[in-house]
């Protein structure tokens, strides 16, 4: 036995009761903000754990009147750096002890000070230390330097670390919060698109329903044409978000790329280096969103038809 109304033309007309601009357009602005925020929250958290794992292995050490004589145990005469580069060989092997030269102390203060000779004012000796890889900054560090050395101060990067890390918690709950609202809103936009076609459609409904037009027919229907607007929305969102966001991973290729003090080396960052820096994460996530959705405004829809068609006698 033939099941009624099996065949693609239904007579419901949804092209008229579901306009396409209207939805379409909405929708394509929720998937461009959801693009937004999902590539605000994974570049945030990409750039944490780049940034966070880098300075925890860092450590600079000022040593000021570096080049005064200090006296040591033993009666030999040192340099108060010379005496602080010594205790630095006790470190674990693999760190890299690097004291400032003039021309870096000089291109270093040159954005305050601008081009200018430096060798008359006091600055003290930066030591610059990078430990291995899974190594942590011993506790009793800065102590002993001070016993050995006083006045010398130990400046812990991996605060900047840590602040970084709440940082991109921070972003990573507001995007969270962007993300729930974007769908919130989808889901109500669905929602009203669904029933103002509805009512739109109310009695040639209930005459295909008489007639033996089963809820799921009817509800497919429906559900079919808003998941098929939803998906085009969210794809043309997507896709005019992807706009944006080159433009800001351009800019933040550099700082993702190498530590700060290399990032001249970077610019202008061509494509490849671009392409690199997209996380993975994102990528997938911006590549799913058009699905999602479709997904949305046709589960919404589902539920909105099938909860009306319950209420008919």
């Amino acid at each position: 036995m033939t099941r009624p109304f099996s065949g693609r033309k239904d007579g419901l007309s949804l092209s008229e009761a579901l306009p396409d601009r209207s939805l379409f357009m909405l929708v394509a602005m929720m998937g461009f903000l959801a693009a937004l925020a999902l590539a605000g929250a994974s570049g945030a958290r990409a750039l944490s754990a780049r940034w966070s794992g880098g300075a925890a292995q860092l450590l600079t050490i000022q040593v000021p009147e570096a080049d005064t004589p200090l006296s040591a145990p033993n009666g030999t005469s040192t340099t108060r750096v010379q005496a602080i580069l010594a205790d630095l060989a006790s470190l674990p092997d693999g760190a890299q002890v690097h004291r400032l030269t003039p021309p870096e102390l000089a291109r270093l203060l040159e954005p305050w000070l601008g081009e200018t000779d430096n060798t008359a004012l006091p600055l003290p000796a930066i030591i610059r230390v990078r430990l291995p890889p899974d190594t942590s900054v011993p506790d009793t560090l800065e102590q002993a330097l001070n016993a050995h050395v006083p006045g010398t101060i130990v400046e812990h990067n991996a605060r900047w670390g840590e602040r970084l890390r709440a940082l991109a918690n921070s972003l990573l709950a507001c995007a969270g919060l962007a993300l729930l609202s974007v769908g919130g809103i989808a889901t109500m936009i669905t929602g009203l698109a669904t029933r103002t076609g509805l009512a739109t459609r109310k009695d040639i409904i209930k005459t295909l329903h008489g007639l033996g037009a089963s809820d799921s027919y009817i509800a497919g229907r429906f559900a079919w044409r808003t998941a098929t607007l939803g998906f085009g929305g969210g794809l043309s969102g997507t896709l005019a978000a992807c706009v944006p966001l080159l433009l800001l991973l351009q800019m933040a290729a550099p700082f993702a790329s190498a530590p700060l003090a290399t990032t001249e080396r970077l610019l202008p960052v061509d494509w490849q280096v671009l392409a690199n820096t997209i996380p993975s994460d994102m990528a997938l996530a911006l590549a799913l969103l058009p699905f999602v959705a479709a997904f949305i405004c046709w589960f919404t829809t589902q539920v909105m038809v099938r909860l009306w068609l319950l209420r008919l006698p």
